[in-house]
């Protein structure tokens, strides 16, 4: 069954009731109030005050996007910095970061894990801070899941990790000889269960 254009709008005109065309005021339904009511009549209304100077309010800053950018500014993350770094005088201390795997038999002879040597199948970082003059006592490590803090009389660490760790399971290791701090931190991936 099909109908042509014409033939809907006549359905529509036949179930269409006008006040004016209707002389029978059976078909209309009584005016009442409960009809005019929804759920958000049913809880006392509360009116609202709002101080303040409204002209304070700004638009959010709108940057112009430059050609030669190669993100916008919105894609990049802001690093919050803690509270004090820019005005801290201590020297900021030599350190490098390496990757650790942790590799078993069947890793190195049968290769029958998914681990290859880049980064991205690595399970451990190690960060080694070189504190020239400084004893074990006097150092104060802080570790996030984002950042790692280093503290003591002459230097001051404060860095943000290339990948987010797991703080529970890191550790620290003085060595005294070499004024060395290695600490092992464990990396925390979303997708670890599938490299390893």
């Amino acid at each position: 069954m099909t109908f042509a254009e014409s033939d809907i709008l006549l359905l529509k005109n036949l179930l269409d009731v006008d006040k004016d065309k209707s002389s029978s005021s059976d078909d209309d339904l009584p005016n009442t109030s409960a009809a005019k009511l929804g759920p958000g009549d049913i809880k006392r209304s509360v009116k609202v005050k709002i101080t303040g100077n409204q002209s304070k309010m700004e638009p959010k800053e709108i940057r112009p996007s430059d050609p030669n950018n190669i993100w916008e500014w919105f894609e990049v993350p802001e690093i919050p910095h803690t509270d004090d770094i820019h005005e801290d005088p201590r020297i900021k201390p030599e350190y490098d970061i390496k990757y650790k795997q942790f590799v078993a038999t069947e890793d190195i002879y049968l290769q029958m894990s998914n681990k290859t040597p880049i980064t991205a199948s690595c399970e451990g970082m190690i960060i080694d801070v070189t504190m020239k003059g400084e004893n074990k006592e006097d150092i104060d490590c802080n570790v996030t899941d984002t950042h790692l803090d280093i503290r003591s009389p002459s230097y001051r660490l404060n860095l943000a990790l290339p990948h987010p760790v797991i703080p529970d399971s890191c550790s620290a290791e003085w060595h005294g000889k070499t004024s060395h701090l290695i600490v092992n931190l464990t990396l925390s991936r979303e997708y670890d269960f599938l490299n390893f």
